[in-house]
């Protein structure tokens, strides 16, 4: 079980397009708020800039692939990239929300086993949070 979390900290940045927030894991954690927690001042800097990038970029425009890339088709999963640390995330159906999930270090030039495993991990998450939104038992947006 990771640090206890609470709803104060689920917000990454919310852009004019687009929103993004901490997935919130069942036992009350944000794993990948931890792992951004611990990274250096410069890499935590470079995730919050492609974060804000990305938030303001116009519908039907695309982000720099140097900020943001696909990992995953249907149901469509990102990264948003820092240097060379991944942060995997989903789109929330109901509006212009992105969950961040995952986290890995991407070594070379394509995605590794780590890579693949949390692209896999996220996808699961993904189920986990839209079956916790249909209970009612994640939290409800305002």
């Amino acid at each position: 079980m990771g640090v206890v979390r609470t709803g104060a900290e689920l917000t990454i940045f919310d852009g004019p397009y687009r929103s993004f927030e901490w997935f919130w894991d069942e036992d009350d954690s944000m794993p990948a708020l931890e792992i951004y927690e611990s990274l250096a001042p410069r890499d935590r800097d470079d995730f919050l800039a492609s974060v804000e990038h990305w938030g303001n970029v116009v519908p039907g425009g695309r982000p720099a692939q140097s900020r943001v890339n696909e990992e995953h088709k249907n149901p469509v999963i990102t990264v948003i990239k820092a240097g060379k640390h991944r942060f995997t995330a989903f789109r929330e159906e109901s509006g212009p929300t992105w969950i961040v999930v995952g986290h890995y270090l991407k070594e070379g030039m394509k995605r590794d086993k780590t890579g693949d495993r949390v692209v896999l991990m996220t996808l699961n998450a993904r189920k986990r949070y839209f079956q916790r939104v249909k209970g009612g038992t994640y939290y409800e947006r305002s």
